[in-house]
């Protein structure tokens, strides 16, 4: 978080001084700007902001909840005159609040329950998913960098070589196939640069709309590129307690445990309860009722603050009243043993699906880190074979001078160390992807 204000403070210099020069970036500051300015993240915590404000309103049930009630009615016996026979009028203020529930949970509860749920798994796997691109596309751009480095050198010695071959040729030493040759190798590595440069600007436009930065805004990486290293028994560790899938079927399994237990309230009676106690213009209530499953005890009460009518005002004796009506379930035809059935064999359904999906979780990581190894293995033997072509090609070109060496045989060892050079290409980029691939299953963060 430090490297992220940091960071931040030098995005801000930069942007108020106007200048041109790249923005520094580090792969701790993308990653810590990803989290705070991601838009795909930013989405899904919104979205659990929308979760939080549904429980809050679930959950103000048990809260206070007070309101002012007025009534105004008024009838005419006569049918040609206006000359109301009666008027009513009252204002009263009504007070109410659940204060607690007891039984299987409301519908409402646990439809919160996995909507948050699902809200929170989801960031997560957004998470995973963004902050995994972001190092993977900081580490292509460092690698391209690194590639671009290696052909421009590359170029300078073909260069060095039309050079020769050109005063070779102004001379009667050299052919002008061979001076041709020498003007394609430098064309081939210029073409090679300029597709280079356009995939790592690529790479730099997705890494600043992955840290929520302008597009437009010049980048320079300061890190050097990083070897993921880890133990195989550690990343399948990391990724059976990161992993978004599991996690979630953990939480599901306690759930239909949860479901499971609360079939034998089916065996309990239906309560209903009102009693209460009025004085002049008060009144307090209590009450059970039952909703779903759950029963809810409620407390009410209600004060007349004005009443005008024709009739008579009732006493203002103290008055009680209180009815408990309790019914008990015998037998139901089986329903009972049928619901717990079907939520036992859920529930073990559900344990199974857990233990396959840790076994899924399992294959895919020794799989990643199995590719990776092999990406890495093959990376480091296309770069000895990129050396050795190289130096092929240097004793080709010189046997080729000495008229030991005829121009076709060059060709081809030149064609197969450009051949070489783009394998080598295509294996480090390789690389870099696996590695992501074998983050983005361990749930890596850095």
């Amino acid at each position: 978080m430090i490297a992220y204000w940091i960071g931040g403070l030098v995005v801000w210099a930069f942007l108020a001084a106007g200048w041109a020069e790249p923005l520094p970036l580090t792969l701790a500051y993308c990653l810590d700007a990803a989290m705070q300015h991601n838009r795909e993240l930013l989405q899904a915590r919104e979205q659990i902001a929308q979760v939080k404000g549904d429980r809050l309103q679930v959950r103000s049930r048990f809260l206070p909840h007070l309101d002012l009630a007025t009534r105004l009615a008024a009838q005419d016996s006569s049918r040609f005159d206006w000359h109301p026979s009666q008027d009513q009028s009252s204002a009263q203020l009504r007070f109410s609040q659940r204060l607690f529930e007891f039984g299987p949970d409301a519908v409402q509860d646990i439809q919160l329950r996995e909507d948050l749920r699902q809200a929170m798994f989801a960031y997560q796997d957004q998470v995973y998913n963004q902050l995994s691109r972001v190092w993977e596309t900081f580490q292509l751009i460092l690698l391209q960098e690194e590639q671009l480095a290696n052909r421009r050198q590359s170029r300078e010695g073909f260069q060095a070589l039309l050079i020769q071959q050109q005063a070779r040729y102004e001379h009667r030493l050299a052919t002008e196939e061979e001076k041709l040759s020498a003007e394609l190798n430098v064309l081939n590595e210029d073409l090679a640069i300029n597709g280079l440069e356009r995939q790592r600007h690529d790479h730099q436009l997705e890494l600043l709309r992955l840290i929520g930065q302008p597009l437009d805004t010049g980048v320079r990486l300061e890190d050097a590129p990083r070897l993921f290293s880890q133990d195989r028994d550690e990343a399948v560790r990391l990724a059976l307690t990161n992993d978004v899938e599991i996690a979630l079927l953990i939480q599901l399994v306690g759930e239909q445990r949860r479901a499971a237990r609360e079939v034998y309230w089916e065996y309990s009676p239906d309560l209903s309860l009102e009693a209460g106690v009025g004085r002049g213009r008060g009144q307090t209530l209590l009450s059970m009722d039952k909703e779903g499953r759950t029963w809810g005890m409620n407390l009410g009460s209600q004060y007349r603050l004005h009443q005008h009518q024709s009739l008579p005002e009732p006493g203002r004796d103290r008055r009680w009243f209180a009815q408990l009506e309790a019914r008990l379930p015998i037998f139901e035809g089986g329903t009972s043993l049928g619901h717990r059935a079907r939520e036992k064999a859920r529930l073990r359904q559900l344990e199974i699906r857990l233990q396959d999906a840790q076994a899924a979780v399992e294959l895919r990581v020794r799989q990643a880190y199995q590719a990776m190894s092999e990406a890495l293995q093959q990376q480091e033997l296309q770069r000895q074979r990129v050396t050795i072509a190289r130096r092929r090609l240097e004793i080709h070109q010189i046997l080729r001078d000495k008229g030991q060496a005829d121009e076709s045989l060059l060709e081809q060892v030149r064609a197969q160390y450009f051949a070489a050079q783009d394998t080598l290409l295509g294996a480090q980029e390789n690389a870099v992807h696996r590695q992501a691939q074998l983050r983005r299953l361990m749930g890596h963060l850095e």
